[in-house]
Formats: C-alpha cells, sequence, structure tokens
C-alpha cells in the first residue's frame, strides 16, 4: 500500500492512509458474492441475506459503509447510531447484532493472519490504494510523470513490483520491459509479477508487438523459475507472434531467445537458432534507413556473443573472430552496457581457455564492474560463478571458495536459475578437489549431476561425470579402494558418451587419457568398461552397487528386495532397447517387418513371470472389486504358504465378517480364482491352478 501511495500524501498522514484503504481492501474480501468494492449491495442483501451481516455490522460501525435508508422495513431516527440502525433494520437484539459484528472481526484476522496475499490480492490492493490518490492533489507534473519518478525511486530501493507497477500506470511499456529485463531475478521472486503481467496481457489496447516483447518477459521469469515447460510454451508463444508481425527483427530476437533455452540442452539445436536469428537479423542491419537497423546491431552483437561461448564450450578457436568482430560493432556503435557485460565475460572465458589467467581475470571482473552498474543481479551471480573457477584453477582457493559461496548464499534468498548453481557446485568441487579434499570435491560434484538431472540440462553434464571419475580415481590411488576405481571407470564412461552425443571432442580426448594420466596404468575408460555401461549407465551403476550389496550378509527380506530391485533396472534396460528399436523401425517403414520379433519379446516376457505374479495379475483383474490391494495381496500370500483357506480364517486375515467372508469365498470360486473342497465344517478353497 504505502508502494502505491508513495510519496503523493504527506508524510505524517501516509501510513495512516495506507492502513485504512487496507481496511477497505479487506472488507471488500468479505463480500460473500466476490464483488468489487463496497458499493452496489442490493436491497436483499442488506435487508434478507445472514451471510451478509458480518461485513454490512463491521463496515457501517466503523463508517466505511452508509446505511442506506429503508422507510418501508424501518423507520430510523434521526442522528441514530449504525449499529442501532441495523438493530431495527434486522429486526434483532443487541446480543445478536454484536455477534455479527464479532464474527466480522474474527473474518478480518483470519484474513489478515494468512502468511502471505496472492498477486492477485496484491494488486486489488493497489487498485484500492489508486482510488484513494484519485482523491488526493494531482501533482504539479501530472500523474505520469509522477509514476515515473516513483518508478525509479522504488527499483533504486528493491522494490522491483512497485516500481513496475507505476511504470504501468504511468503508460511506460517500454520501460516496464526494461525493468523486467533487468530485475528478472527479483521479479521472479515475487508472487504478484505473473498478475501484474495478467493484466497486462488483457488490455485489448495492447498491439502485437507489445504482446511479442511481453511473452519474452514471462518466459525470462520462467527460467529463472527452474519451470522449462512454461519457458518453452512463451518462447513458442513469442514466435508464433513475431510470424504473424512478419517483423524480421522480431523473428531475430525470437530465434535468439530460444536458442538460449537450448544452450544448456540440445547445443546443435542452440546453433541452428542463433544462425537463424543472425539471417533475420542482417536483413534490418543491411537496409540502412530502416528504423530498428540500431537494434538489429545490437541484438546481432548478442548473438554473436552467444556463439562465441558455445564455440568456446567446445574448444574451437573460432570464437576469438566473432568476439573480434563484436568489438568492432562497439567501436562503430557504442554497445550498451547489457551487451559490453557479456563480451567481456566472454572474453574472460577465452583467455581461460588459452590459459591466461591473469587476462582472464581482467575481464571477469571488468564484466562483474559493467553488471554492478547495472544492477543486474543474475548476471552478478553468474560472474562470481565464473571467478571461482578461475581462481580455483590459478590456486587461489580462499577467493575460489568465497565467489562460489556467494551464489550458494544467494541461493536460499533469491531464485537462482539451475545452470548457474549447477556451474557453482561444480566450481566449488575443482576448488576442494586441487586442496586435496576429495570428499568434499566428490559432495559438489555429485551436486551437479542431481541439479542438471532434476532440471533437464546438460550443460556441465559431461564434465561433472569426467570430474567424478578423475576424484574417484584420486581417491582410490589414496586409498587403495577398488569400489572407488569402479565408480571412476563408470563416470568416465558416462563422460565419454556424453562428450559424443554433444559434440565435444576435448572433452572426449580428455576421457580417453583421464585413466592413465591419473593412475599410470591402463588403457582407459572405454577399453575398461563393458559398452553396456556408457549405453545405460544409471542402470548399470544401480546394478553393480545392488550386487556389491549381496555379498554383504543380510536378512532374507532385504536380499529379496535387492534381487527384485536389480531386476526392475534390467526391466528398464530391455524397455528402452524395445523403445529404441521401435523408434529406428517406425523412423524407416519397417514396423510391420518386426511384429514376429515383438510377439517373441511379449511371450519370452510373460513366461518369465513367476506363478505368483501370474496369480497376482488374475487376482487383480478379476478380484479387485471385493478386497482393496493390500488385504487381497494378504489373502493370496495365505493360500500360497498354507495351501487353502476357511471361512474363519478369510475373515481374520481379510478384516470382514463371517458373513462378507462367506460371500467373498463363493464369489471367488465363481470367478475361477478359488476351487471348493469338502463340505460343512471342513469346507475349505484352494487356488484353482491345480496346486
Amino acid at each position: 500500500m504505502i508502494g502505491t501511495l508513495a510519496d503523493a500524501p504527506p508524510p505524517s498522514r501516509r501510513a495512516a492512509i495506507a492502513a485504512m484503504v487496507l481496511l477497505r481492501w479487506a472488507l471488500v474480501q468479505l463480500r460473500p458474492d466476490r464483488g468489487e468494492g463496497l458499493d452496489g449491495i442490493n436491497e436483499h442483501a442488506w435487508l434478507y441475506s445472514t451471510s451478509w451481516r458480518p461485513l454490512l455490522a463491521i463496515a457501517c460501525h466503523h463508517g466505511f459503509i452508509v446505511v442506506p435508508a429503508f422507510p418501508s422495513r424501518y423507520r430510523r431516527r434521526a442522528e441514530e447510531a449504525p449499529l442501532e440502525n441495523l438493530c431495527g433494520l434486522w429486526a434483532v437484539g443487541h446480543s445478536t447484532l454484536y455477534r455479527y459484528l464479532d464474527k466480522g472481526r474474527r473474518q478480518l484476522v483470519d484474513l489478515f493472519a494468512e502468511p502471505s496475499a496472492t498477486g492477485e490480492q496484491r494488486l486489488e490492493m493497489r487498485r484500492q490504494a489508486q482510488v484513494a490518490l484519485a482523491t488526493l492533489p494531482a501533482p504539479s507534473d501530472g500523474w505520469p510523470d509522477w509514476h515515473r519518478t516513483q518508478a525509479q525511486a522504488a527499483l533504486m530501493a528493491g522494490a522491483v513490483t512497485d516500481g513496475i507497477w507505476h511504470l504501468w500506470q504511468a503508460g511506460d511499456t517500454p520501460a516496464v520491459f526494461g525493468a523486467l529485463q533487468r530485475y528478472g531475478t527479483e521479479a521472479a521472486g515475487s508472487p504478484e509479477t505473473d498478475a501484474l503481467l495478467a493484466a497486462m496481457d488483457a488490455q485489448t489496447s495492447w498491439t502485437t508487438r507489445q504482446r511479442f516483447e511481453l511473452a519474452l518477459r514471462r518466459a525470462h521469469l520462467w527460467r529463472y523459475r527452474h519451470d522449462n515447460a512454461l519457458e518453452d510454451e512463451a518462447l513458442r508463444r513469442a514466435l508464433r507472434l513475431a510470424d504473424e508481425l512478419a517483423d524480421p527483427l522480431c523473428l531475430g530476437i525470437a530465434h535468439a531467445s530460444i536458442g538460449r533455452f537450448h544452450e544448456t540442452r540440445d547445443r546443435d539445436r542452440a546453433f541452428a537458432c542463433y544462425e537463424e536469428s543472425v539471417e533475420h537479423l542482417r536483413r534490418v542491419i543491411g537496409q540502412a534507413d530502416h528504423p530498428d537497423r540500431e537494434q538489429a546491431v545490437q541484438e546481432y552483437a548478442v548473438c554473436i556473443v552467444r556463439l562465441a561461448w558455445l564455440h568456446l564450450r567446445r574448444n574451437n578457436p573460432r570464437a576469438k573472430a566473432l568476439l573480434d568482430q563484436v568489438q568492432q560493432l562497439d567501436q562503430e556503435h557504442a554497445l550498451p552496457g547489457d551487451i559490453v557485460g557479456p563480451l567481456e565475460q566472454t572474453w574472460g572465458e577465452y583467455w581461460r581457455c588459452v590459459g591466461d589467467a591473469n587476462r582472464a581475470l581482467e575481464h571477469k571482473h571488468k564484466a562483474l564492474i559493467v553488471y554492478e552498474r547495472l544492477g543486474d543481479q543474475r548476471a552478478v551471480l553468474n560472474t562470481y560463478r565464473n571467478l571461482s573457477l578461475i581462481y580455483g584453477e590459478a590456486r587461489n582457493f580462499e577467493r575460489a571458495l568465497d565467489y562460489g559461496q556467494r551464489v550458494i548464499n544467494a541461493a536460499r534468498s533469491v531464485v537462482v536459475e539451475p545452470e548457474v548453481l549447477a556451474g557453482t557446485h561444480g566450481n566449488l568441487g575443482v576448488a576442494y578437489f586441487y586442496q586435496g579434499d576429495l570428499d568434499r570435491a566428490i559432495e559438489e560434484y555429485q551436486s551437479v549431476l542431481d541439479i542438471e538431472q532434476a532440471a533437464g540440462l546438460r550443460a556441465h553434464l559431461g564434465m561433472a561425470h569426467y570430474n567424478l571419475a578423475e576424484a574417484y580415481y584420486k581417491r582410490f590411488q589414496r586409498t587403495g579402494d577398488p569400489d572407488d576405481e569402479a565408480r571412476g571407470d563408470r563416470h568416465a564412461a558416462a563422460a565419454a558418451r556424453v562428450s559424443a552425443e554433444d559434440n565435444a571432442p576435448g572433452l572426449e580426448a580428455s576421457v580417453r587419457s583421464l585413466k592413465q594420466g591419473v593412475l599410470g596404468a591402463g588403457e582407459g575408460p572405454d577399453r575398461l568398461i563393458p559398452a553396456e555401461y556408457a549405453a545405460h549407465f544409471e542402470e548399470m551403476a544401480d546394478i553393480q552397487r545392488l550386487r556389491t550389496s549381496l555379498a554383504v550378509p543380510q536378512g532374507a527380506a532385504q536380499q529379496a528386495r535387492t534381487h527384485l530391485a536389480i531386476a526392475r533396472a534390467y526391466l528398464a534396460i530391455a524397455a528402452k532397447e524395445r523403445e529404441a528399436a521401435l523408434a529406428l523401425a517406425g523412423r524407416h517403414g519397417l514396423a510391420e517387418d518386426f511384429s514376429a520379433e515383438l510377439e517373441a519379446l511379449r511371450q519370452t516376457f510373460a513366461r518369465e513371470l513367476t506363478r505368483e505374479q501370474r496369480l497376482a495379475q488374475d487376482w487383480s483383474s478379476r478380484g479387485d472389486d471385493l478386497l482393496g490391494s493390500e488385504r487381497r495381496q494378504a489373502v493370496l500370500a495365505h493360500v500360497l504358504a498354507q495351501g487353502s483357506i476357511n471361512k474363519s480364517t478369510y475373515a481374520e486375515v481379510a478384516s470382514v465378517s463371517l458373513a462378507t467372508a462367506s460371500k467373498h469365498l463363493g464369489l471367488l470360486a465363481e470367478r475361477g480364482l478359488l476351487v471348493q473342497t469338502g463340505k460343512g465344517p471342513s469346507t475349505k478353497y484352494r487356488l484353482a491352478d491345480g496346486s
């Protein structure tokens, strides 16, 4: 409320006005019909509906609503108090009225006791405050300029949603998009942002170009929130709107944004998207009199920087030529800070890859200065991550851990993108590794795998497996534990597979010589490990771990569970191979040619089912309406163990009455699941499969 009112009320009255507006908003929330405002309450609500009375009692008592006159119902006295008026209007005594009043107060308390307001509620609060603003004297420079001034002050103070709301009220749409771009991390953490953007999108006066820009900003917010599906959906909408506009600048921006999305998921597709973007942007740059030429130059520079970054990830020296090109554009067009920052960042990465740590640090710190001046917290955290890596490689472990820990600490209070968080854990692992703390290094590297797999990313996957392999080999060298060598082999195989899939020849070559380089023996992970580890790393790793656990004495139940877990892992491998065969046959139109093989596979699977599994399937399909899963399994287990079951035992095992037990046993026999033997007290039921 205070953020909306800003400096419009006198300082001495600001808090009081904000509190009154907040109370008015809260009273509106008590309306049974969920309507807006405290006006327009109809006669039926006033006279006959008891659900309205708590709201009406408290609102009238405190002067938020004036009791209207209903002379046909009650003739009030002059200067009659609101509560007396309501007593006469509703024909109730004072005790009843005070119960309504207390109920209204309790409803208000419950509302204010909620941990936080929803985005829609916050937006409605602002609308109520805006009504209060309209009653105050207008600023000398007009409300739009006043809103711009308040927005600037709010953004500088870190009140991002206040700032965005004021920019929206000022009608400054480009500034709204700029604020969402610059303060995206903070905006993503606010529940009000989505409600604000939805309200903006609902405006019928907005153009297709504005909706295109809004879709891009929404995609950024979903990226900060780690929601891949909604980010992808927003980007697709932006591309559809760009196609609708048939604007090469918008098409270039949309393809570049989609390329950014795929950088950590599918680098080949990211390359293709950036190249498509460059083609569209060149069409605009080639027209000297095009009104959007300068913006196209800037977007083009962004694309080239991202392409250079991707080339560096593949150890491709072409990155330098691309960076030199952007450096020339900066000299000709004086590129803004939000482009110069990534340029310096990428130069730093180039010099790190070349092996010049001093020049790498120089460029990284230049980038950090730019980002801090812009107030771009996301970019600042990303630069901390990179500085952590370079200082670690330079053996300045104190600063490496310091910069990495800054990112980890920030992630506790603000939204940090998963690729930034994963990279930071990897850099901390490198620092611990160089310090000889292999246990903590392995812990950090494992965090990288966990984050990447949870977020569906691949950017650090190969390197994380490589680092884990190296750390396990080092620990094997130190302790002689053969399990560490086996773990190193498995992660090395996975690193080789990922690097081949991601077209990263530099990493692939390093993996091949890793074991020999660390241990001084062996022929590399690709020759020491069965190919199944590379094709099905997770499943084979689980099988190896489970097989190892079977060597340790344990109870029969635990051994059975372990064998079942191994069986599930092999089934997962079989399912993957089957799906791969079907996909390949489908692509080449050969599906019908393999019908016999697929049927043979199905029969093999059915033949290998145990008797208990077949019985469980039969009982589940034909007896599911009689007993729940747990009780059904208990009955079947008893029959399998004892050979038969009678009525009293069935009632005990299934927790039913004797009458219900008799009915169930008769139905199970009718359905062919059990066979009755004997008569009278000696009646028993055995399984119908002849055993």
